[in-house]
């Protein structure tokens, strides 16, 4: 019988994996929690400038055109002349992204005493040309700093 005493073993021992494991798991908790809020903040950047777009191009239909518009579908229709191009006040209706992650794109046509629906996308007051988040509720605690805000007035 041969003597294989000289034949080392190579590899890692189940304390040695443990104490790594445990290690990886520290670092993963205390970091994963950082970048759990970027996409509530990325979203609500989004709808705020989202919104002021569409506020912009509200006030700037009415400089061109002086009167507001009837809807906000309007802007997608009538045209105005940019330094000789003929250009519709906006190309598409942006996105509404507090109310779910895909967005919504929803507008709503009403008069400032109609009552909000709540369930998301914009809604334009026809009698005051004002543009808000059809949005009512406060905003949670997964909004991080956000949180205790009303979309609807922003």
């Amino acid at each position: 019988m041969k003597n294989l005493s000289f034949i080392r073993t190579y590899g890692f021992t189940l304390l040695e994996l443990l104490i790594v494991i445990s290690i990886i798991a520290i670092l993963a908790a205390a970091i994963i929690p950082n970048f759990v809020g970027f996409d509530a903040e990325a979203r609500l950047a989004s709808t705020k400038t989202n919104l002021s777009t569409l506020r912009t191009r509200v006030t700037l239909f009415r400089t061109k055109e002086g009167r507001y518009p009837e809807t906000l579908e309007e802007l997608l229709e009538v045209t105005y002349n940019d330094m000789g191009v003929e250009r519709p006040y906006l190309d598409l209706i942006p996105a509404e992204l507090v109310s779910s992650k895909r967005g919504s794109l929803d507008v709503e046509n009403l008069e400032s005493d109609d009552l909000l629906t709540g369930d998301g996308g914009w809604v334009y007051f026809t009698d005051k040309a004002k543009v808000v988040v059809d949005w009512d509720a406060p905003l949670d605690s997964s909004w991080g700093k956000a949180e205790g805000e009303v979309p609807v007035e922003w």
